[in-house]
């Protein structure tokens, strides 16, 4: 994923470049969270067509959000990235929404890096849906 960064009022711009054609099939919102840990937020809401049976967000669509937020953390500093192993636990549904993955380099390094995410559910006083690691391969440092 290369993704590039342009910010307005704390959040990325939600254009054309920014993110896969799916990505933006989802209306995904990039944001920035603490740029000096640099923690992003990428935020969704929740539509009819990505609820299941039971009027919850879909878990491929958590999986989706938590995989985007996570390598996005890590691609905005080293450019592209492609996800290498998602470690994923649901905590509770998403009802309301809008929906916010937000997620934390922990560790860069030269060939590889992982990334921890919180998905929560900003409609629902922020309860806590999931949390993930996203370990991703770094691709290109150009």
């Amino acid at each position: 994923m290369s993704v590039p960064v342009r910010q307005t009022d704390g959040m990325l711009a939600e254009t054309d470049d920014i993110g896969t054609p799916f990505q933006r099939s989802l209306g995904l919102r990039w944001g920035v969270v603490d740029k000096e840990a640099g923690s992003v937020s990428v935020d969704m809401n929740i539509r009819d067509d990505l609820r299941g049976p039971a009027g919850s967000v879909e878990g491929g669509v958590v999986s989706t959000l938590a995989d985007v937020a996570g390598a996005s953390a890590i691609g905005f500093q080293v450019c592209l990235v492609a996800t290498e192993h998602l470690a994923i636990s649901f905590l509770a549904p998403g009802r309301v929404g809008p929906v916010r993955a937000t997620a934390t380099p922990l560790r860069i390094g030269k060939h590889d890096g992982v990334a921890e995410v919180r998905v929560i559910d900003t409609g629902k006083d922020d309860r806590l849906m999931a949390v993930a690691t996203v370990t991703v391969r770094v691709l290109d440092k150009s």
